[in-house]
């Protein structure tokens, strides 16, 4: 299986690069050749402290698992890991001469919070190219296949983003709650076909386009690969005529062959 990966993103319009809290992986972009590839991507909830870092976190564990390993085992291993991770952070704090301060104290112990968007590509031999996705949030994935949006999950309708997605905690009590609230999907790709994995405002972006009849795959497919500025410029016009809402932006593009 050959895939051309492409991967974009971009602060919210105002915001420093270090306040940029969506993540995604793999970090490398172009070709690979692979009999399965996995990817994520994950938008850190603002309310919560480390957000950012836990959504690294997520993507990460997530595409460095084995295909026996579910998503409940996938959050485990990174819930396990977030103590080591918060010692990490507040002796680099220390070491900065900044140290935690006791308004923050409270943030830490409630923990960090994130969606996540998991996907899986495979073609076995002699089969069909496949496609298996678990979610907890807004994070979408959409399919193209001759001009039209054939899948989208795990929203199909711009109207169901709001302020209250599902997320994914770091606080290992709360594994339960996360694994009975995933939301999967499977399907199958075909040589031609474009996924592209977006976190919220690009997928509400993108569903209320395919609403409009607009096509807005289009747009996205005509941005080259690694062409940051590009897609740079793309986000500020929609952002200024207002299509776009002003968020951390997060695309990742995969066109996969045999």
């Amino acid at each position: 299986m050959r895939c051309v990966v492409s991967s974009f993103w971009l602060p919210r319009d105002g915001s420093p690069v270090e306040h940029y809290e969506d993540a995604y992986f793999p970090r490398r972009t172009g070709v690979r050749t692979t009999p399965r590839l996995r990817l994520a991507v994950a938008d850190g909830a603002s309310e919560s402290m480390l957000s950012g870092l836990w959504a690294q976190t997520l993507v990460r564990t997530w595409c460095r698992s084995s295909r026996r390993r579910g998503m409940a085992d996938v959050v485990a291993t990174a819930m396990s890991g977030w103590d080591r991770t918060l010692v990490a952070y507040r002796e680099g704090r220390e070491a900065e001469a900044r140290p935690i301060e006791w308004f923050e104290q409270p943030g830490l112990d409630r923990g960090a919070h994130a969606t996540l968007l998991g996907v899986e590509l495979t073609r076995p031999p002699g089969g069909d190219g496949r496609w298996s996705a678990v979610s907890l949030g807004d994070s979408c994935l959409f399919q193209v296949r001759d001009d039209e949006l054939v899948a989208a999950f795990p929203l199909n309708d711009a109207a169901a983003f709001d302020n209250a997605p599902k997320l994914v905690p770091s606080s290992a009590r709360h594994l339960s709650r996360v694994v009975a609230h995933l939301d999967r999907a499977e399907g199958t790709w075909r040589p031609g076909d474009v996924l592209f994995l977006t976190t919220d405002a690009l997928a509400a972006w993108f569903l209320a386009g395919a609403a409009a009849g607009t096509a807005p795959w289009r747009a996205l497919n005509g941005i080259a690969c690694d062409d940051s500025a590009a897609f740079a410029a793309w986000a500020t016009g929609e952002r200024s005529n207002r299509h776009l809402r002003n968020d951390d932006l997060t695309l990742v593009r995969v066109e996969p062959s045999p």
